[in-house]
Formats: C-alpha cells, sequence, structure tokens
C-alpha cells in the first residue's frame, strides 16, 4: 500500500492541487493508496522525506516528494500500467504543459481564490497562510487580493482560451483519453471548486465539458470530496 501525505483544509477538505497531481497519476496506475493529512505548518511530520512541503510518497522502502518527480518514479516503477506520458516525446511535451500551467495559470488563480482559501485552511495554517501564501507570495494583503479578485479572474480567463479551442476538438488535454497534463490542468480547477464558491469556469464552455469528464474519471475520484 503506497502512502500520500497531503494538505488538511477545514472539513476533512484535501486542497492542495499538487496532491491532487499525484492522487490521480495513483489512479491511472490502478495503484491502492492511503493517505495522511498534514496542515502547511506540520513540517516535522514530513521531515523524513528530506523536504518541507507536499506532496510526498511512500512506496515500501522509496520516500518520493514533488508532484512531478512522483509521476516520474510512477512511470518508471509501474510501467506496465497504463502511461501516464505515452512516450519520451510525450513526457517532453507534458513537462513543458506543467510548467506553463505552474507559472501561468497558479498564480492567477490564487489571485482570484486567496481569500476563499484562507477562509478554508486549517485554523492551524491561518497565520502561515496569510503571511506566506498571500503577503509572500501575492504581495498583497488577504483585503487587496479580495479587491482584486474579478480582474485577476478575467485574467484567467483569457489565458485558458487556447484550452477552450482545443478542447472543442478533441475531449482530453492528451487527446481520446486523459493523461498527466490533464492531472496537471484539472489540478488547478479541482483546487478552486474545493476550496472557493467562485465560478471560475463556465460549465457549459469546452473547459466546463472537459471538468466534468475529469470529475468522473477514477470512479469519481474528483468528484465525490468536499467542496466549497
Amino acid at each position: 500500500m503506497i502512502t500520500l501525505w497531503e494538505l488538511q483544509g477545514r472539513d476533512g477538505r484535501r486542497y492542495s492541487l499538487f496532491s491532487w497531481r499525484t492522487r490521480l497519476a495513483l489512479a491511472h496506475k490502478g495503484l491502492q493508496f492511503e493517505t495522511q493529512p498534514v496542515c502547511l505548518v506540520d513540517k516535522e511530520a514530513i521531515a523524513f522525506s528530506g523536504g518541507k512541503t507536499v506532496p510526498v510518497i511512500k512506496d515500501g522502502e522509496a520516500v518520493v516528494r514533488d508532484s512531478w518527480k512522483i509521476a516520474e518514479y510512477l512511470e518508471e516503477r509501474y510501467a506496465q500500467a497504463p502511461s501516464l506520458f505515452g512516450d519520451a516525446v510525450g513526457r517532453g511535451v507534458t513537462a513543458t504543459f506543467v510548467a506553463w500551467v505552474d507559472r501561468a495559470l497558479i498564480p492567477t488563480t490564487m489571485q482570484v481564490i486567496a481569500a476563499d482559501i484562507h477562509a478554508r485552511v486549517d485554523p492551524k495554517d491561518d497565520v502561515y497562510f496569510r503571511q506566506t501564501m498571500v503577503e509572500g507570495m501575492l504581495k498583497t494583503t488577504l483585503e487587496g487580493a479580495r479587491a482584486g479578485a474579478e480582474q485577476a479572474l478575467g485574467r484567467l480567463q483569457r489565458a485558458v482560451e487556447p484550452l477552450q479551442a482545443a478542447l472543442k476538438r478533441q475531449p482530453f488535454v492528451c487527446g481520446a483519453q486523459a493523461a498527466y497534463a490533464d492531472y496537471a490542468l484539472f489540478s488547478v480547477f479541482q483546487w478552486a471548486r474545493i476550496m472557493s464558491t467562485r465560478a471560475v469556469l463556465d460549465p457549459q464552455s469546452p473547459l466546463g465539458a472537459w471538468r466534468e469528464r475529469m470529475l468522473d474519471l477514477h470512479g469519481g475520484l474528483g468528484r465525490n470530496v468536499p467542496v466549497a
């Protein structure tokens, strides 16, 4: 049994977008896993990994942290299971796509939902989130983030316009079936769905329809969780 360490929020929410990538990668490979929830401030709980952030997995004696490194580990360790990338070229293209998601979509989405996230993190993480994730990362206050959320939502919608066009032609980012690039993109919108009541996607749009398909994958793994 593989163990996954991931963030916990209020009311049982598992909201780490990077951990969602790992959850879906594990399900894609058909692997059973159990989870260990931790708070942002619980650095000692994952000190064995050599790092201070989740996700972390323990698979037998192997300990791997960082969602991308975990995906690469799973691809190599469980090579006979369905591939996360397709082939070497697919891995390279996926790495490029994930970098775009991380640098273009995550910061903008954080600006949209920062105040909502703060309201739903574990109380132990209240001060840490405000100081590190809002004031440190966004260089603003919670009040400033809330005031700028609508403008940030407009920037997010413009950023995903190419994806809207692509998903008119195919059901998933990776084509006929979902793979790791889909999981990376989905993680951003799942993060928003779990932590914010703000509608970041039009349900009638190609991306909205894609998210519905993603929510139903792997027995509804993404759908059947506490949400905002």
